[in-house]
């Protein structure tokens, strides 16, 4: 039989003071202040900025002359912003899912679908040489 101690403070630590660190079922319970998730913050800042056409053609040529993958990126990111891929799918004549493939990174699109995409979004491409040098005035074009 065990004899009790009078005052447990005086020569043993009380067990409350071992328990007030752990962790209880209510505070698992709690949940952590609302936290800001920088990438969703930037990509929905990207998508309003995209709502302006002269933005996404600059957005769009700086993607184009990163890679292809990018590009196709890009012009996912300016479908979302634009209409949504549901409605340039209908308006480009191009199914959905398809759609969503098409813009991916890894998406290999025809240029006739391209086309009919970049037509639906309110955007044409435009060529230019890779020399930086103008034309010249007695330059012609056969």
């Amino acid at each position: 039989m065990r004899r009790r101690q009078i005052n447990p403070r005086r020569e043993h630590n009380s067990r409350q003071g071992a328990l007030d660190g752990l962790q209880t079922a209510k505070s698992f319970a709690k949940k952590p202040p609302e936290m800001n998730r920088p990438a969703e913050d930037e990509r929905s800042e990207l998508i309003v900025r995209l709502r302006d056409p002269r933005y996404c053609s600059k957005y769009l040529s700086a993607a184009f002359r990163d890679s292809a993958g990018t590009f196709l990126m890009a012009l996912r990111n300016v479908a979302d912003a634009q209409k949504g891929m549901g409605k340039l799918a209908a308006e480009a004549g191009v199914n959905r899912e398809n759609l969503y493939r098409m813009l991916s990174e890894r998406g290999n699109p025809r240029l006739d679908t391209l086309w009919a995409v970049l037509k639906a979004i309110g955007l044409r491409m435009s060529l230019e040489p890779v020399s930086a040098q103008p034309p010249s005035a007695n330059t012609r074009v056969s």
